[in-house]
């Protein structure tokens, strides 16, 4: 009885039930009481009337330079489709530093495609992204960026995982907001955290241990709080990008975002970005497969619908179809 009022509970979460039939054959655990529910208070959304124009009218920047980029020639710059066929029109374009730029956040849940945007991005505009984190293992892949200090205006955009709240916490910095379905998300997340690569696998069993149903409900409570951090207290503006329609779409997406930035389409680089969009954070051999409890599952249609509720009060489109199966 118990399992058949979660279920109903989970398939009438409006449209986005996070919800798979797989999820019937697993064994659910026991309910924990109703105060246990890991989610923190729902923040209060203010009235409509009493939102300022720049949150229900999602801006962007003004132009950098009249639209043209600094760049600094003396630096160093990275051949990035280097092992392209000689004579290929893509291989002689490269990536470097610019200077004087306003600093921008890339911010997102671990693992949303952080690493994969920035490399969208600086494929298709010829500057490095960079991130507070200094992980050498992007450095290495030829995101030079990387290194680069995050406030010192050579970077176009700075990764930064929100529940990293030191740097974070910038409600002034405009940001490009990435939200990714959670529970493919967290899936990522785990991975990188047992394998400390960003494109090797782990095997099934990795899932089915207390290890990594214990981290859920805090990395299900991380993803709300970025979502919901930023688009209620950036005082900034504020461009909202979901990963599914990135996959789905990335020219059009990427265009949207260069406008907000106030980049210059440079269409030659652009379509030779539609010709190598996989990029080096891909992880191949991804299956399809459900890790998660019932009351996960449940506790996951709650927050979507929440962070749902709020995108679109603040004017932005509602989040995609969301399905529970990685």
């Amino acid at each position: 009885m118990v399992m058949v009022m979660i279920v109903g509970l989970i398939l009438n979460m409006d449209r986005f039930p996070l919800y798979n039939l797989y999820s019937l054959t697993q064994t659910a655990r026991e309910r924990p009481p109703e105060n246990f529910l890991p989610m923190t208070t729902p923040k209060h959304l203010p009235p409509p009337s009493s939102l300022p124009l720049s949150k229900i009218y999602p801006g962007r920047l003004p132009n950098i330079e009249n639209g043209k980029l600094p760049l600094e020639r003396s630096s160093k710059m990275w051949a990035i489709w280097e092992k392209d066929d000689h004579g290929s029109p893509c291989r002689e374009y490269l990536v470097r530093f610019s200077k004087g730029l306003p600093k921008v956040q890339l911010m997102s849940f671990p693992g949303s495609g952080n690493s994969w945007t920035r490399y969208l991005l600086e494929a298709s505009t010829g500057i490095f992204t960079g991130s507070v984190f200094n992980d050498s293992r992007i450095f290495k892949t030829g995101m030079l960026g990387e290194e680069a200090k995050p406030d010192d205006g050579r970077t176009l955009v700075q990764k930064i995982h929100g529940i990293f709240l030191k740097y974070s916490n910038l409600p002034s910095v405009p940001a490009v907001l990435l939200i990714r379905n959670p529970a493919k998300a967290i899936i990522s997340w785990f991975k990188l955290r047992v394998t400390h690569s960003h494109v090797d696998q782990i095997s099934y069993q990795h899932f089915n241990t207390s290890i990594f149903h214990q981290l859920v409900p805090t990395y299900l409570e991380e993803w709300e709080m970025v979502a919901m951090d930023n688009l209620l207290e950036k005082k900034a503006p504020v461009h909202l990008v979901y990963y599914e329609r990135l996959k789905e779409d990335p020219i059009s997406t990427l265009r949207g975002i260069l406008a907000f930035l106030g980049v210059p389409v440079d269409e030659s680089r652009l379509n030779c970005t539609r010709t190598h969009l996989k990029g080096p954070y891909k992880r191949e051999g991804n299956r399809e497969f459900n890790p998660y409890t019932t009351e996960e599952q449940l506790w996951m249609a709650q927050a979507v619908k929440r962070v749902n509720q709020t995108v679109q009060l603040l004017g932005y489109q509602p989040l995609p179809h969301y399905s529970i199966v990685s």
